[in-house]
């Protein structure tokens, strides 16, 4: 349990400089960093019609256009069946996400590679709002689900397969080329951060609803 505890620790201060970073770095510069113009070059020169389509699809997943009516109307059904706890993890993971990246991006204010675009994208690049948002809102769905089939089976499976869908919604954004590889590593860092901060304080303010019923 205490190696767990390390372990959580350090990568949250990985991900919060990650996140500084790449920022700073991508501030200073308007064009590619690090390897960000090698990379896109060789996924643009590689990348398949039918993959291209295929991404098309899963970047459509992550727009506000499928998931903000998708999400709401399972929010809907949560407050309808009383899981009042699960639809403000939810609401918070999604909504709540979108929101901190929209003020993450107001702030470092990063152009997109517009000459890599096979798709038309407005709005600012860093960080990734489909990386952002799909990180902190799938850890959320895996940690509830973990949650209620606790000794039902292994909690490791939802978590990885939102692992899974985290990591093919970021290379959609770099199949379509409407981000740099290092929006996506910050889109990333900034979900994982908010996904934590934002379970943390749901857990204490129904901890202490809980505890004002009881007393």
């Amino acid at each position: 349990m205490q190696k767990m505890k390390n372990a959580r620790k350090i990568l949250i201060i990985f991900s919060f400089a990650i996140l500084i970073y790449l920022g700073l770095l991508s501030g200073w510069d308007n064009k590619g960093i690090l390897f960000d113009e090698k990379l896109l070059l060789w996924i643009s020169e590689n990348q398949s019609p039918g993959m291209l389509a295929f991404m098309k699809v899963i970047s459509f997943l992550g727009s506000e256009l499928f998931l903000f009516p998708a999400v709401g109307l399972v929010i809907a059904y949560m407050l309808i069946k009383r899981y009042n706890y699960s639809a403000c993890m939810l609401l918070s993971a999604s909504l709540g996400s979108w929101i901190a990246n929209h003020t993450l991006k107001q702030i470092f204010q990063r152009v997109r590679p517009e000459e890599f675009f096979k798709v038309q994208q407005g709005g600012f690049s860093y960080p990734s709002g489909h990386s952002m948002v799909s990180m902190s809102m799938f850890l959320t769905i895996a940690f509830l689900i973990a949650r209620k089939q606790e000794g039902k089976t292994d909690p490791r499976i939802p978590y990885a397969a939102a692992i899974l869908y985290i990591v093919i919604m970021g290379l959609s954004r770099l199949s379509l080329g409407v981000h740099w590889p290092t929006d996506i590593l910050g889109g990333y860092a900034g979900g994982y951060l908010y996904y934590l901060a934002s379970a943390r304080l749901i857990d204490q303010l129904y901890n202490k609803k809980k505890s004002k019923a009881l007393s």
